[in-house]
């Protein structure tokens, strides 16, 4: 393989001319650029992409930055993580996926050497260490995810803190006035998901605000949830919830609904079940469920967008954020508030023999309908109030 040296030697100059050339560090004559340029084409000489960069030009390969964790949804992971790539692909990129723990150093090494023209960050967190060093990386920086601290990253996003609190007032609305909330997995709370924050932060305070009583579940965790119990505690309680707002993914979800068909509960008869910032999409599920999910395709199409915009155009968007209105999938399982409801109305109860367990659900399958995989998509909008769709905000 031809090296700069051929080159220099074929065109007739200095191999610090060719990488003057290569760099623009400094300027060379046209006539002499061209030769060099012609002896290149001539060897097939590749230049690193550190040369490249110099002279201004493209590698077009954008990094994702996407590390892997204990507990992630593989679900969300490969759906943000294909949207991305292919939204890249669409606009002649490729991607080079960061998976490692050491998320800072891994991009700053596929930045600093040139290899990437920009970052895209996601999964992100509340604190994301990623997010407070993009002015380190000296390229384009995007997360899709709202963390507290983003002067030097540009931010997308649903908005999720209007999502609870609309979620909320979609119940009130309802007639409801006791509502559950079934969490998400206590790892994501623990690592401070930002969506899974901001969605609980702003349902409770907007509950508080209009007098929804919360009954809020213990911790969650897939392999240890007892969805019987949860069941049962909520019947216990006078007046026992009407309706369930879940951020749980969709075992979880699942398994609650199973228990709450177990307990002779009609949905939405009995209760409403209303899931929120999760990915329900061509999940197999026990019973359609109504939800406000989140949106790869959308985000990452914008995401992507915004971040190839700023590199081909060299315009910096550090610190510009972009929130999108919440979308709400209506599958049924909305509706209003039964009347006349108190502790163990209508003789519900959860059987015994109904564990927590996915081997339970598969045991109450036998017992109960066949699983429902398909359900109509269509889109309504409870909320009076505008929002954002995908512009940026002042």
């Amino acid at each position: 393989m031809a090296g700069i040296k051929d080159v220099a030697k074929t065109a007739g100059v200095s191999v610090s001319t060719v990488s003057y050339v290569l760099s623009g560090k400094r300027p060379i004559s046209s006539k002499t650029t061209d030769k060099v340029l012609k002896a290149i084409e001539e060897l097939g000489y590749i230049p690193d992409a550190s040369a490249q960069k110099m002279r201004g030009q493209l590698n077009h390969i954008i990094a994702i930055s996407e590390p892997m964790h204990e507990g992630m949804n593989q679900m969300q992971y490969s759906a943000y993580f294909m949207q991305s790539a292919w939204q890249a692909r669409s606009a002649g990129y490729d991607v080079l996926l960061l998976t490692g723990p050491d998320a800072v150093a891994d991009i700053e090494r596929v930045t600093h050497s040139n290899l990437v023209d920009g970052v895209l960050l996601l999964d992100v967190e509340e604190r994301d260490a990623r997010v407070a060093a993009a002015a380190r990386y000296r390229k384009p920086c995007v997360a899709i995810g709202l963390p507290k601290s983003h002067k030097d990253c540009a931010c997308i996003d649903i908005d999720f803190a209007k999502m609870g609190r609309r979620s909320a007032d979609r119940l009130f609305a309802l007639g409801h006035r006791q509502v559950a909330l079934l969490r998400a997995q206590e790892i994501d709370y623990e690592r401070h998901a930002g969506y899974v924050l901001l969605f609980r932060e702003e349902f409770l305070a907007r509950a508080d605000e209009i007098g929804l009583d919360v009954f809020e579940s213990g911790p969650v965790d897939n392999a240890t949830f007892d969805a019987r119990r949860f069941v049962s505690d909520m019947l216990s309680r006078n007046p026992r919830p009407t309706a369930l707002v879940s951020q749980s993914g969709v075992s979880i979800l699942n398994l609650t609904v199973t228990a709450l068909m177990a307990a002779g509960l009609k949905i939405p008869e009995d209760i409403s079940v209303l899931s929120c910032g999760t990915f329900l999409r061509d999940e197999p599920m026990r019973r359609p469920v109504s939800e406000e999910p989140f949106e790869p395709e959308r985000l990452c199409a914008i995401a992507m967008g915004s971040l190839i915009s700023s590199i081909e155009k060299r315009q910096s968007i550090a610190g510009e954020v972009t929130l999108i209105d919440p979308k709400f999938i209506d599958r049924g399982s909305l509706a209003s508030a039964p009347r006349n409801v108190g502790s163990g109305d209508g003789g519900f109860s959860v059987s015994a023999s109904f564990g927590g367990r996915q081997a339970d659900l598969a045991q109450a399958d036998s017992a109960q309908a066949d699983v429902e995989t398909s359900a109509s998509e269509s889109i309504a909008s409870a909320s009076q109030s505008r929002n954002l769709e995908g512009e940026p905000m002042d």
